[in-house]
């Protein structure tokens, strides 16, 4: 019976010391990721099956759907929520063109405030080119006017984006003529 005993708490012992150790190892690991440097990782709303992207390339399925993504984030646009657009576009610009298309969502935010309006863009197709980081996102533009729909008109905008070490952000949105 004694022995039966020093084998039970023995065996607390040594899951104490484990419990213990495990504790140590994950408030260690606890502490590196909070002291380390964060980073927002924008994920494009739709998935695909193969994504791939490296240090100064990104694979057509990517950029077709990052570009859609970021179409869809500058072109739905109201008054109310352009405080929030402009802060997802500015984490999904390049530090080079961040404060332009900042001033371009704060423009055609303020356009639309003066008018009462609101629009949405409901992307068509995607035309990529892989070789030049660039997209041309094709679709619908829909504005309204209070609850009204005013217009709808298919629109064409060719993005540019560049990736600095793996990180891919747009440097230039523009409208196309159709």
């Amino acid at each position: 019976m004694e022995a039966e005993r020093r084998r039970v708490r023995d065996t607390r012992i040594v899951l104490a010391v484990l419990l213990a150790l495990s504790m140590g190892v994950n408030a260690v690991l606890s502490h590196g990721l909070a002291t380390r440097e964060r980073m927002a990782v924008l994920v494009p709303a739709v998935s695909g099956p193969v994504w791939t992207v490296g240090e100064s390339w990104a694979g057509r399925r990517y950029l077709e759907d990052t570009a859609r993504t970021v179409a869809v984030t500058l072109l739905t646009l109201t008054p109310e929520n352009a405080v929030e657009v402009r802060e997802a576009v500015s984490r999904m610009a390049h530090a080079s063109a961040r404060g332009a298309i900042a001033a371009w969502v704060e423009t055609e935010a303020e356009g639309l405030a003066r008018r009462n309006l609101a629009s949405a863009f409901y992307p068509l197709s995607v035309e990529v080119a892989p070789d030049e980081l660039a997209a041309e996102v094709t679709g619908e533009l829909v504005t309204w006017l209070g609850r009204e729909e005013a217009t709808r008109a298919r629109k064409r905008y060719r993005l540019v984006f560049a990736i600095d070490g793996g990180r891919i952000g747009l440097v230039r949105f523009e409208e196309r003529e159709e």
